[in-house]
């Protein structure tokens, strides 16, 4: 055996040695990459909400968008319930034709102090939510949508 034969054996001996280190790194390096995708389904809701507050920032009834006439309704008649009722009526009627079969409830953080406006479902059992908000002068509309 001469000497390029023993330096032909040692490189591979030295590739054949990496393959379980590569192995082994590319296993502890995929590990925790579950955590940081969002699953198509967290990503589906969160599209949802967003967009349907964005939709009713444009949607238009009568002469104003739906967000204003909401708005409207709770300047003129107080943040007490007889504002937030009418506000309600308004809200559920656009999203339950928009959000059907999901479970849905708008709250505004400003003005109601987080109080719902509307709903359909509670979130104390939800394991998938998203949540979309939008400001319209002094008020703060978040919704919270789930399956």
């Amino acid at each position: 055996m001469n000497a390029d034969d023993k330096g032909f054996i040692f490189t591979i001996d030295a590739f054949l040695a990496l393959i379980p280190v590569f192995i082994l790194l590319m296993a502890i390096s995929s590990m925790n990459q579950g955590d940081l995708i969002l699953p198509s389904q967290q990503v589906r809701l969160s599209n949802q909400a967003q967009d349907a507050l964005d939709v009713m920032a444009q949607y238009h009834i009568s002469e104003s968008t739906l967000i204003e006439e909401m708005v409207r309704m709770l300047e003129v008649n107080g943040t007490g319930t007889s504002g937030v009722d009418s506000a309600g009526e308004l809200a559920s009627v656009y999203l339950k034709d928009n959000l059907p079969g999901m479970n849905y409830e708008l709250v505004e953080m400003n003005q109601l102090n987080g109080k719902t406006i509307t709903s359909n479902g509670t979130r104390d059992n939800a394991l998938n939510m998203a949540v979309g908000t939008k400001n319209y002068g002094n008020f703060c509309f978040k919704l919270y949508v789930w399956d």
